[in-house]
């Protein structure tokens, strides 16, 4: 069973150190927010995060007993919607925020569109990510909520690799708009954006 956590913190033996696992809880049925979410922390905050999935009144107390980090829970919880001068935020913001990823301006394009997407805000991308959460859950093989992120993960990562080509295009302009053919420019683009 894929929700069976009842230790304070996960650990896992890792070359005979133990290390600490983030263990989240949200709301189950998740959508574009609480997928987005465990996107940015899997890839920018903890790369074996858990994530567990529930019933809303259930939450609390399994965050209580467990440890884990409660998020987009709609109870009123630090990681959740919000308003910043003004305009509505969701939970994506609030780890952003909270995790201080302000240094990566693809990124933050990235949490303009989900923003926009989960409070109905306007962006050109937002219903696209709206298009996608929606329909993922409707395939045959997507069962539960954990199912959910593995399919829709790759659009994030698509739309976080997209605006990271426009910064590296913008950066090496010159570089970029010598090269001759499409495939040269992907590959240029390609060698950037994976550089170590």
């Amino acid at each position: 069973m894929k929700n069976a956590f009842t230790t304070r913190q996960i650990t896992s033996n890792i070359s005979s150190h133990k290390k600490i696992i983030m263990l989240w809880v949200t709301r189950n049925h998740v959508h574009v927010d609480r997928v987005a979410t465990p996107w940015l922390i899997k890839r920018f905050i903890d790369h074996e995060a858990q994530f567990i999935f529930m019933e809303t009144d259930k939450i609390n107390e399994f965050a209580e007993k467990t440890g884990a980090i409660p998020y987009d829970t709609g109870t009123g919880v630090e990681l959740d919607h919000h308003e910043c001068d003004g305009e509505k935020h969701c939970t994506f913001d609030a780890v952003f925020e909270k995790y201080d990823l302000f240094n990566d301006a693809a990124l933050e394009k990235v949490r303009q569109v989900v923003r926009a997407a989960d409070t109905g805000g306007e962006n050109p991308y937002a219903y696209g990510m709206e298009v996608v959460a929606t329909g993922s859950v409707l395939l045959q093989d997507v069962e539960d909520d954990h199912d959910a992120l593995v399919k829709e993960f790759p659009f994030y990562d698509a739309l976080y690799a997209y605006f990271k080509r426009d910064f590296i295009i913008e950066e090496h302009k010159a570089e970029y708009e010598a090269l001759k053919t499409r495939g040269e420019r992907l590959a240029f683009v390609k060698e950037k954006l994976y550089a170590k």
